[in-house]
């Protein structure tokens, strides 16, 4: 496994963000995702803790913010085009996302409540799924850069890393990825997980960003395996599977190598994201999704309960806890 190579310059000025802050999270007026109400009954963090997430409510993807204090939603971004992805720093004060704006996907990061959304990766190639590291120096995500896309099928890339302040971009994994999933860093910020796929490679992944060493962790091939948190709790990774027509999250231990499931025996679950009191996940779940494709649902940690959070008629998903105190 080669280290990380061809290093490039990316200007990143953070006083741009915090010169374009004001204050109280707000967004513009349209139609608006709903909260189920039951969920503030049971989902004891929604209580005390706020959530970044992506809706289709206005006819086009865009990142929400339900907050706590208020037990309302708001509007974070609002363009004509794609934006998804929300990953928090942290301290809960910076919110990066990848976004279609510039016609291509980039990463972007934006101060709350309302500074100005800043491009960090610039680049003409595809950049997408970030993963803000808990050291909150770095920000890990897929480019396209060293495999052109055509425009169709799967997008394929190699995982970079940035540094939030300097800002140095370099390539930390040289073998191609396909589709990719979301991206996890232990909690010391000096591993990645990850899934691949392809003949006899499908399976979870580490990566030490320190030793350059890549460990399978465990193969899992015909399963169309995914990273399901970007927050696993110490020596565990939590992952997804497609089997027998539903889709599981599991929880691996990386001391013994056994999984235990986290979700329901029925329906889709794919991407997941611990409360910081570790007691529930927000899950993006296709188990009573009708119309749309998915919803959110919080699922205590011990399996006292399964609620939805957001099911109204507009897709939801990819929804994170926000850290810190705010």
């Amino acid at each position: 496994m080669g280290k990380a190579h061809k290093l490039q310059s990316l200007t990143l000025v953070l006083a741009v963000l915090y010169g374009c802050a004001t204050t109280g999270d707000t967004g513009p007026p349209s139609a608006m995702p709903t909260l189920n109400a039951a969920a503030l009954e049971v989902c004891t963090p929604l209580a005390t803790t706020d959530f970044a997430f992506t809706s289709q409510a206005d006819g086009d993807s865009d990142i929400y913010l339900y907050q706590a204090r208020t037990r309302s939603i708001v509007r974070i971004t609002d363009t004509d085009t794609q934006e998804h992805w929300a990953t928090w720093s942290q301290d809960g004060r910076m919110l990066a996302f990848q976004s279609l704006r510039d016609e291509n996907r980039e990463i972007y990061v934006k101060l709350m409540p309302d500074g100005e959304p800043v491009n960090l990766s610039q680049n003409a190639e595809q950049d997408l799924v970030p993963t803000w590291s808990p050291n909150n120096n770095y920000i890990v995500y897929y480019s396209s850069r060293d495999v052109p896309w055509e425009g169709e099928g799967p997008i394929g890339g190699s995982l970079y890393v940035m540094r939030v302040q300097g800002s140095v971009v370099g390539r930390i994994q040289t073998e191609p990825f396909f589709s990719p999933s979301m991206i996890a860093w232990s909690p010391d910020s000096s591993i990645l997980f990850y899934a691949r796929f392809g003949t006899g490679k499908q399976g979870i992944y580490s990566l030490n960003l320190r030793s350059g060493e890549e460990v399978a962790l465990l193969a899992l091939d015909d399963l169309f395996p995914g990273v399901a948190s970007t927050n696993p709790a110490e020596g565990t990774v939590d992952y997804y599977v497609s089997q027998d027509g539903l889709v599981d999250i599991y929880q691996l231990s990386l001391y013994d190598g056994i999984s235990r499931k986290l979700t329901p025996n029925e329906g889709k679950h794919y991407y997941a994201n611990w409360s910081p009191d570790r007691s529930a996940l927000l899950v993006t779940s296709a188990q009573d999704a009708a119309g749309q494709l998915y919803d959110i649902r919080c699922i205590a940690a011990d399996g006292s309960y399964d609620v939805p959070v957001i099911d109204d008629a507009s897709d939801a998903r990819s929804a994170v806890w926000r850290p810190g105190v705010y």
